[in-house]
């Protein structure tokens, strides 16, 4: 199906294909002017509640449009993590309907991308980046690929800026390539980040200045600013055109009309009390309970901290009405269901006109963007652009003021202990209290008019609103310390101040939590830690609790590292008990070897951390953060909530996030599964096939000796079907569907007491059991920086793996509009790149040290051979990268082919993040001679490179390169030869009976 004819025409009927309604006539126009412009421009600013998040749609359609014009890439960036997640699912539908759709737009639409990269289950991929942990990494799979990213300014701005939270130091360089290239980035919101839309504009003003960029790597690349409270009048403006978007005679001028115009009352109420966890949630009680109209049935509380919403809830429970927790300190699994469950009571199209009253108790996290629409809202005092995003909550669509003709209502709750007090608050400096003061001055019988159409809330002093920082300039001296990631330089500018601004206590990082019953390594390793089941929370707060210390002030807005014994331990006590937290590895040794997790003291931890800790532990109540110890009570002045402690157990999502991550199903068949089977099945569950420690069969089977752990298995599937899951979930219902079938999996034996250490203070005993692992790879193996993406067990010899790699490479470039030089010199990188694994020991790693299979081989390997068993200590103490460029320069006229010979050689030294600018060489004790033959041409080499000047020619070549084609550019360059290098692997390493796709969303 031919996309010729796309034009903005088509728009329209795109957008009702995929969403089934029409768009708005300002969507329309937009997609119009984006076209004909070919530019978009610099500030989308619309009020509240009209749809601003269809500018995916547009960017979508347009890049199918014009492919050659527009970014792959489009990052829409919002400090809100539940709007993360909603606008995630836009983007999903989008590219579900394009990929599923038989409309004829639809289908044009698909072949347009079918056309700007091939071979893709999905058209256009979908990630989510939040707080301090990626959902997935699939956004940097494919370079080539168009690709929607969700993601807060913590995890774009830091990629940006070559220092990736919680990214390795390898893979750095590819994230700043992709993420300062090929790029729309869209910031919803734009007054929460100004200081980050300062810093990207400088980087975009540095990419500019160098003419090389404009005339031989492809400028696709726009900065979008979109708000309902625009801070900056600069630029091109797109705004609502009232004769045409609201005052036309259509059903969809009708429908935003509505919504522009509906009339909305607030009432100021001061409530008496310093602790907002302690005295709002009586008043709120007693608003719901008395003060709410019959028609006010679904109820929105917003409130500034987390403490302060656990508590409301809690109380609302209590005392018998519906309530909901949400907030941005909840694990992505959790979060997702409970969105499930309000979505239709916070719709007023989709509610049930006979639904009881729900009240849904929220932080800062559905304040902006949020698609939730309430009859009545109850809001604590906040600062003034904070209010008008939180009233835009309020009956957001404008239908109970059309159906009633009365205003929708909202209660202000202003807490005396905030207005009166002296003391700045943490979260809001003296805005909350600016702000109070001003609306008093504006009231007409304690009550102000909060309506989109009112005026009433424009003209506030500047210091009602939330504190804004300015970000330092950037200068080349900060962009060339973060260019080099390998190794960093030990003195270096804290990105910190350039994504949220000079404070003199700025915003502190987070750390992500992830809960498992079994820590062991073994256990980690065939079902790892998935970001879908991470809860991310300020450094300063897992620490404390880790510490059993009190609770550290947590809210969904950046806030100040808490200066308190509570951040710092017990009584002064760095280390309760000498506890160690167990911790995802941060960095390899010189050989780069690691294991993947690490056992590390609490005094070790650091921001960007991932630590998994004991369900046991506590630590969430109704899925959102509560730290609470029980042998840490409330404070005495905080009597109403003493002994109400976190005592809960957090369930263990490990399987469950596997299935969401859609990378590899796994299923442990431990107690725990076993006790779930109870209320999931319809029928008495069948028992658990159970290894003894270390065995393969239990007493419990001895009456079937000769059955193997396989056809064991086998059986215990079989039946659970037999007993029927229609009560299970649908990830267990999809995991035990796929891992039917003995072709898609592999059973391993795991034995958790083997790992039992006293030195971590774990002792709990856990039985061995089975865990069920989908036969695939996961293409995250092949972005690592050791040699583990070599162990694959599938045998690639080594000359079919350089021809594979320079092919996609060459793929790849083409497709994104590289210079027929560029791409040749991409291409003979791939084909030289792994030269150095010519080394006779690391080809005794790829044969598990097996001299018969080492005689057999035709021609070196790639890839090790299946079953094969690495030595640790025993791989050549040089990477083979460094070896690889060694080879390459000692035959003369190898690189004849070249156009750019220094480009050709960096790629190759830096093709695992390494070199970025100097190489770690170190002594050969036991020098090898390497040779290769390569098309005629014969290399050879020793393996004694610390005398040499291969690493200060790494690092000149280095710095001439990036004055060449600067900073982003030389790490795009790298970054599509590297990913072409991790897709050839994985295409390598997929079962030829049944590949898997591509990575999508």
């Amino acid at each position: 199906m031919s996309n010729e004819g796309l034009s903005a025409d088509d728009f329209a009927d795109y957008f009702e294909a995929v969403h089934g309604y029409s768009p708005y006539p300002w969507q329309v126009r937009l997609t119009r002017q984006v076209l004909a412009d070919e530019r978009w421009p610099d500030v989308i600013d619309l009020p509240t509640g009209t749809g601003k998040t269809a500018v995916l749609d547009t960017a979508i359609f347009t890049l199918a449009a014009k492919p050659s014009v527009f970014p792959r890439r489009v990052v829409f960036v919002i400090d809100r993590r539940i709007v993360v997640d909603q606008v995630y699912e836009r983007a999903a539908c989008i590219s579900d309907s394009i990929r599923d759709g038989t409309r004829r737009v639809l289908l044009r639409v698909k072949s347009a991308f079918d056309n700007v990269a091939t071979g893709l289950d999905q058209p256009v991929g979908v990630s989510a980046l939040r707080g301090g942990i990626p959902l997935d990494r699939d956004w940097a799979s494919r370079p080539d690929q168009p690709w929607v990213m969700v993601s807060t300014v913590d995890q774009f701005g830091s990629k940006l800026l070559f220092r990736g939270y919680g990214v390795s130091q390898g893979m750095r360089p590819i994230d700043a390539g992709l993420a300062g290239n090929d790029c729309l980035v869209i910031l919803d919101e734009v007054h929460l980040s100004r200081p980050f839309v300062n810093t990207l504009r400088d980087v975009d003003a540095q990419q500019t200045v160098n003419s090389f960029n404009k005339t031989l790597l492809p400028r696709r690349r726009s900065i979008v600013e979109m708000s309902a409270t625009p801070t900056s009048s600069q630029g091109t403006r797109f705004q609502l055109d009232a004769a045409v978007d609201l005052d036309g005679l259509s059903d969809e001028n009708a429908r935003l009309r509505q919504i522009a115009r509906a009339a909305k009352r607030a009432q100021l109420v001061l409530v008496s009390g310093k602790a907002p966890h302690v005295a709002l949630p009586k008043e709120v009680l007693r608003i719901v309970k008395d003060e709410l109209h019959e028609n006010e049935r679904s109820v929105g509380v917003i409130v500034n901290r987390v403490r302060t919403a656990r508590e409301i809830q809690r109380a609302l429970s209590e005392a018998g009405v519906t309530a909901h927790l949400i907030t941005g300190r909840m694990r992505p699994l959790d979060r997702m269901r409970r969105l499930e469950e309000i979505a239709t009571l916070v719709d007023p199209d989709k509610r049930d006109a006979n639904a009881g009253r729900t009240v849904v108790v929220a932080t800062q996290a559905i304040e902006v963007g949020a698609d939730f629409s309430f009859d009545a809202l109850i809001s604590e005092a906040c600062p003034v652009d904070s209010l008008r995003q939180r009233v835009g909550r309020l009956d957001r669509r404008g239908t109970l003021a059309a159906d009633t003709g009365n205003p929708a209502r909202c209660w202000i709750l202003g807490l005396n202990g905030d207005i009166d007090g002296k003391r700045p608050d943490l979260i809001y400096g003296d805005a909350v209290r600016a702000t109070w003061r001003e609306m008093e001055s504006r009231v007409n019988d304690r009550h102000i008019d909060v309506g989109p159409a009112s005026d009433q809330l424009d003209g506030f002093p500047a210091d009602a609103s939330a504190p804004r920082r300015d970000a330092p300039l950037l200068l080349s001296t900060h962009m060339e310390a973060w260019a080099q990631t390998s190794p960093e330089p030990v003195v270096q500018p804290d990105i910190t101040d350039f994504l949220h601004g000079f404070d003199e206590n700025p915003p502190e990082p987070e750390v992500s939590i992830a809960w498992r019953w079994d820590r062991c390594l073994d256990a980690l390793k065939l079902v790892p830690p998935r970001p879908a089941e991470y809860l991310s929370v300020p450094f300063s707060a897992a620490k404390a609790w880790l510490r059993g210390s009190d609770e550290v002030m947590t809210a969904d807005v950046g806030i100040a590292a808490a200066d308190s014994a509570a951040s710092k331990g017990n009584a002064g006590s760095d280390e309760p008990a000498g506890r160690h937290v167990l911790r995802l590895a941060r960095r390899t040794d010189q050989a780069g070897n690691a294991e993947p997790f690490e056992y590390v003291l609490i005094s070790e931890l650091g921001p960007g951390d991932t630590l998994i800790v004991d369900p046991a532990d506590g630590g969430l109540t109704a899925g959102t953060w509560d730290p609470r110890h029980i042998d840490n009570p409330a404070p005495e002045q905080d009597s109403d909530s003493a002994g109400v402690q976190s005592t809960d157990t957090v369930n263990d999502l490990g399987d469950e996030a596997q299935w969401a991550y859609e990378r590899c199903r796994t299923l442990r068949l431990d107690k725990q599964l076993e006790m779930q089977l109870h209320e999931w099945l319809d029928a008495e569950a069948p028992a658990m096939p159970r290894p003894t420690s270390g065995g393969e069969r239990s007493d419990a089977d001895a009456d079937m000796p000769t059955q193997s752990r396989e056809e064991r298995v086998s059986a215990w599937i079989a039946a659970i079907h037999d007993a029927g899951v229609g009560n299970a979930p649908e990830w267990f219902r999809d995991t035990l569907g796929y891992l039917t079938q003995p072709s898609r999996r592999r059973i391993e034996l795991v034995l958790p007491t083997s790992a039992d250490d006293a030195a971590t203070g774990d002792r709990r005993q856990i039985e061995d059991y089975y865990v069920v692992v989908e036969r695939s790879v996961d293409p995250a193996t092949f972005g690592g920086e050791d040699d583990a993406p070599s162990l694959t067990g599938t045998g690639i010899g080594l000359r079919s793996h350089l021809d594979g790699v320079g092919e996609l490479a060459d793929e790849f470039a083409n497709r994104l509009g590289l210079s027929a030089p560029l791409v040749g010199d991409l291409r003979l990188a791939g084909e030289l790149h792994d030269l150095g694994k010519v080394d006779e020991r690391f080809q005794a790693q790829m044969t598990g040290h097996d001299p018969v299979c080492g005689e057999a081989q035709d021609e070196p390997l790639a890839k090790s051979l299946p079953g094969a068993r690495t030595r640790r200590g025993e791989w050549p103490p040089v990477r083979h990268e460094v070896a690889s460029v060694a080879l390459v320069q000692s035959a003369e006229g190898l690189l004849v082919r070249a156009h750019d010979v220094d480009l050709v050689l960096h790629l190759v030294a830096s093709h695992h993040g390494r070199g970025r600018p100097l190489p770690h060489i170190v002594a050969d004790p036991s020098p090898r001679k390497l040779s290769y033959e390569f098309d005629g041409v014969q290399m050879s080499v020793w393996s004694e490179f610390s005398d040499s000047s291969l690493a200060l020619d790494t690092a000149d070549r280095f710095w001439k390169l990036t004055a060449k084609y600067g900073h982003h550019g030389l790490a795009w360059l790298e970054a599509i030869f590297r990913l072409a290098d991790h897709r050839q692997s994985a295409r390598e390493s997929s079962p030829a009976t049944e590949p898997r796709p591509e990575a999508s969303s």
